[in-house]
């Protein structure tokens, strides 16, 4: 299989000034009165045709720099990239629009950027239309579109003029929670038609469910590339230590929940388990609650069993136990029941997801730091403890066999 991108090498420079009088300075003296800012260095790497790349990293890390580089809005400083096959782009919302043109307007100038033909453009225009969703602001100059409403047009077009290679910042996580699902759905699709994704977010559900591989970018080296699992492993622990150093410093507040269609109210072990304390081999359940105001939402519950020092231990998601979503009313508790624990001792985090119908958008997720403790009675080894046989050869020819 071919290589959809390729880069060796990629690095990017700004010069930064103080002012703009030091710019002015810099022609006149021809000396220099720039701050040289390496927002990009030596990256390197290949997205095989048909494989999703996720770009991970912390707010300035370089992402946005390098998918500016792959969509051709900027120029690499040294290094060399090869891009093959149509390629549409989400970055910059309103980047590629006309702020004086409408939106429909600006769905034929976009069309023509991006290499469609006059046919193609009279049978994909009603398409993009309808996804995007504007109803009359179709027609109204983009200069009055919100943020939200200038993401749906970009995403509209991106997608439904059929790239090979489509180039997704974080411009989705503007949207609202409808569009935002609708948008996920769209991009399952289009991974699973063969395309190719280079996919920025913060959401590391979202990246593990469209990549195959990641990229983390750390202050624009390439710290890990490798498979997706293993990178957002890695990256997530990274970003636990460092809240950690955060929490403990004075003056730290927690963020505020923003509006949700759907919420977790409740999640708690039950069994009477008041001291969160059991030992391998009881059992373990987990009631969660929540709520929304649309009884036609959908719903499929996901969770994650964590060590404390973030150790992935096992997960559990309705849709992948073939059960068909929860749907019709406006209040939900569901229960996942463990018969016998197989943890051997530890402490434990809880990760719970509200999913919708697909399992892939998340309404709403709770993490439970220490939700439960697993002791032994004896010292033991390990993690979980696993059915197993002894079998003894003697030399007589007879065996005894021994079950634990």
């Amino acid at each position: 299989m071919w290589n959809a991108v390729e880069t060796v090498g990629l690095t990017k420079v700004y010069r930064v000034y103080a002012s703009p009088w030091s710019r002015l300075a810099e022609v006149v003296s021809r000396r220099p009165r720039h701050r040289a800012f390496p927002a990009l260095q030596d990256v390197t790497f290949s997205l095989p045709r048909g494989e999703g790349l996720a770009l991970i990293g912390e707010n300035g890390a370089g992402k946005s720099t390098l998918l500016k580089i792959l969509a051709g809005i900027t120029a690499q400083t040294s290094g060399s990239l090869e891009v093959r096959g149509k390629v549409a782009s989400i970055l910059e919302l309103g980047s590629g629009f006309h702020p004086e043109f409408t939106g429909r307007q600006n769905i034929v100038l976009n069309a023509a950027m991006l290499g469609l033909s006059p046919e193609e453009l009279q049978r994909k225009s009603p398409e993009i239309i309808e996804f995007s969703e504007l109803g009359d602001f179709i027609d109204q100059p983009v200069k009055v579109y919100s943020t939200g409403m200038a993401m749906r047009l970009g995403f509209s077009i991106a997608t439904q003029v059929d790239p090979e290679v489509l180039i997704i910042d974080e411009a989705l996580s503007v949207g609202d929670g409808y569009f935002q699902k609708k948008c996920m759905d769209r991009l399952r699709i289009f991974v699973e038609s063969g395309g190719t994704l280079l996919f920025c977010s913060h959401a590391m559900y979202y990246v593990s469910a469209f990549c195959q591989r990641a990229l983390w970018l750390r202050n624009g080296r390439a710290e890990a590339l490798g498979p997706v699992n293993d990178v957002v492993r890695e990256y997530e622990n990274f970003l636990v230590a460092k809240s950690e150093r955060a929490a403990a410093e004075p003056g730290h507040a927690p963020a505020a929940a923003a509006h949700l269609p759907a919420r977790i109210v409740s999640a708690r072990l039950v069994e009477g388990r008041q001291d969160l304390l059991y030992t391998q081999g009881e059992p373990w359940e987990l009631e969660v609650e929540w709520e929304t105001p649309d009884p036609r939402l959908a719903f499929h519950l996901g969770v994650g069993i964590n060590r404390s020092d973030g150790i992935e231990v096992c997960s559990f998601a309705s849709h992948l136990d073939g059960m068909p979503p929860m749907t019709g009313e406006r209040s939900y508790t569901a229960r996942l029941a463990i018969p016998s624990l197989p943890l051997v001792k530890g402490e434990f985090t809880l990760y719970i997801f509200l999913l919708d119908e697909e399992g892939l958008h998340i309404y709403d997720q709770r993490i439970v730091q220490r939700a439960f403790t697993v002791q032994s009675p004896r010292y033991s080894f390990g993690l979980v403890q696993v059915d197993h046989s002894w079998s003894l050869d003697v030399r007589s020819g007879s065996s005894v066999k021994r079950s634990a």
